[in-house]
């Protein structure tokens, strides 16, 4: 498993990507959008079954189930308090540690396994 601290202003440009696309699929009536699709797409059938159903729930986006899925797994391993930002391309997601400072974690783009 490797980690890597990285830089403030790194990291707050990828939170502004992941909280534009969180209001993007609010205002989308909670459809999944397209890069959610995406991301459905390329985990197994299991887990995008999985994520589908904790969307369908009332208030729930794609994005914010698979963020907090990724947390849980996240925080079996480190002591992490909140996923600042994610690429699922890389299977990188961008921790804010409780002890502070920033490190990133790769997961399994299939079943979002913590590596």
């Amino acid at each position: 498993m490797e980690t890597k601290m990285i830089g403030k202003r790194t990291a707050l440009m990828l939170l502004a990507s992941g909280t534009l696309a969180t209001t993007a699929a609010r205002a989308q009536h909670m459809k999944a959008t397209t890069l959610e699709q995406a991301e459905l797409a390329g985990l197994t059938a299991a887990k995008r079954t999985e994520v589908e159903q904790r969307a369908s729930q009332p208030g729930q986006t794609v994005y914010e189930v698979l963020t907090t899925m990724l947390l849980n797994g996240i925080k079996n391993k480190h002591q992490a308090s909140r996923i600042v930002a994610l690429d699922f391309n890389r299977g990188i997601a961008v921790v804010e540690l409780q002890a502070g400072g920033m490190t990133s974690v790769n997961f399994d783009l299939t079943t979002l396994a913590i590596k």
